[in-house]
């Protein structure tokens, strides 16, 4: 019976069910890696002053007896981002006799299935923003290896992006027999890896007690799957960067929150709209503060 527009009512109207098991996206995995500033009332467009940094060759050495000579002013330089902030949204119909039909929260429910929605599109839309940056490591044909993570640290270091650093992989890149767990616990090279963590070592421990390793050499360790793929599916473009890199202005509903959830009344139809929806616009700010990590998954 097409009690909503999407059947969200099917597994429940007339019945008694048990727990009602709801599947989510992991999201919300970028908010916390990047620069976020809110638009203020009365706006809808967040601008990013971006200085240009200054070498030590602008910095004067003075001779013996030079003091007070006036040597020339120095500029100091900036480029302005800015990025519009746009709506986006989804929305689903409960009808009446759903809702009352259901012995479970069907409306609590459909509007937390909305709201992971468009947080997973805000992870997909910062995850798109990876293979823009300049500077790419590893290799399409091989697994993610540690010498990879590496190299995009000294990368970072070397163009002075400010820490803390956070990579956002995608799930493959981290786990299975080409992520980088395949440097853990190994003593030869397996799939292109190093074997750079012995067993027993205490970062192999991290992996196989907590289940996930969170942070390596300063680094906090994410995973998504809206990470784009390369040429196809069985190659993944993480990234590893500052929160320098990338910016997202948006509209704060409240603590930070982007997104909001919002019901409408439809009496003719005999239903109520969930709508949730979410503002934001997002940029690159510095390119050279992030580094793309390109690898084979499979």
């Amino acid at each position: 019976m097409a009690n909503t527009d999407v059947g969200v009512a099917a597994g429940g109207l007339g019945k008694t069910i048990a727990a009602a098991i709801v599947q989510f996206n992991k999201a919300a995995v970028t908010p916390a890696t990047i620069s976020m500033a809110a638009a203020v009332r009365g706006s809808n467009t967040v601008q990013f002053p971006v200085y240009a940094k200054l070498g030590v060759a602008s910095v004067t050495n003075e001779a013996t007896g030079d003091e007070d000579t006036e040597v020339a002013a120095t500029s100091i330089t900036t480029a302005a981002t800015s990025v519009e902030v746009l709506r986006n949204h989804i929305n689903a119909r409960v009808t009446d006799l759903a809702a009352y039909g259901n012995s479970d929260a069907l409306m609590v429910n459909a509007g937390q299935v909305l709201g992971n929605a468009v947080a997973a599109e805000f992870d997909a839309n910062i995850c798109a923003r990876f293979d823009a940056f300049a500077t790419s490591k590893g290799a399409s044909t091989e697994g993610l290896r540690w010498i990879d993570i590496m190299d995009a640290v000294a990368s970072l270091e070397t163009n002075d992006a400010p820490r803390p650093y956070s990579a956002v992989l995608h799930p493959q890149q981290m786990y299975g027999s080409f992520g980088l767990s395949n440097e853990l616990g190994q003593v030869a090279a397996v799939n292109g890896s190093n074997g750079a963590f012995g067993a027993g070592s205490s970062t192999s421990e991290q992996l196989l007690q907590a289940g996930f390793v969170s942070t390596l050499a300063g680094i906090n360790f994410y995973t998504s799957p809206q990470v784009i793929d390369g040429s196809d599916g069985t190659e993944k473009k993480g990234a590893i960067y500052a929160k320098s890199a990338l910016g997202c202005g948006y509209i704060d509903f409240g603590g930070g929150n982007f997104i909001e959830m919002k019901t409408e009344r439809n009496e003719l139809g005999a239903s109520t709209n969930l709508v949730a929806n979410g503002y934001w616009a997002s940029a690159e700010l510095v390119d050279l503060h992030g580094v793309e990590i390109f690898t084979e998954i499979s």
